[in-house]
């Protein structure tokens, strides 16, 4: 199993969610983190809208998936093929996921998921 973290400005959540659900992804969570990277932060209006300032840090929204290791390829692609034609920025790590339980029924591994 892998876990995807996907980072994204929050538009494109919209997409991501629906990548997902056509590809028959059982949950995801998703939230909202502020971080810097290569992409440069944008002036914004502050106080009465008289003056303006550059944020440090960039808010995006951060999506968690757990997925068996033959979903992870095919999900990358389709998460870089649209949302690189929209050209939005963001990164997708893949992390291993040695074992995962369900709380509720007990179920072990890639039946837990």
């Amino acid at each position: 199993m892998k876990q995807i973290q996907i980072i994204i400005p929050d538009r494109a959540l919209k997409d991501v969610d629906e990548i997902l659900r056509e590809a028959q992804v059982g949950g995801m969570t998703h939230y909202r983190v502020e971080g810097r990277g290569t992409t440069k932060a944008e002036a914004v209006a502050g106080g009465r809208g008289t003056m303006k300032y550059t944020p440090e840090y960039i808010p995006r929204t951060k999506v968690e998936v757990v997925v068996k290791d033959d979903q992870v390829d095919l999900l990358s692609r389709k998460i870089m093929d649209r949302l690189g034609a929209n050209e939005i920025s963001g990164k997708i790590f893949v992390l291993e996921v040695p074992l995962t339980f369900d709380i509720k029924t007990g179920r072990k591994g890639e039946s837990a998921i």
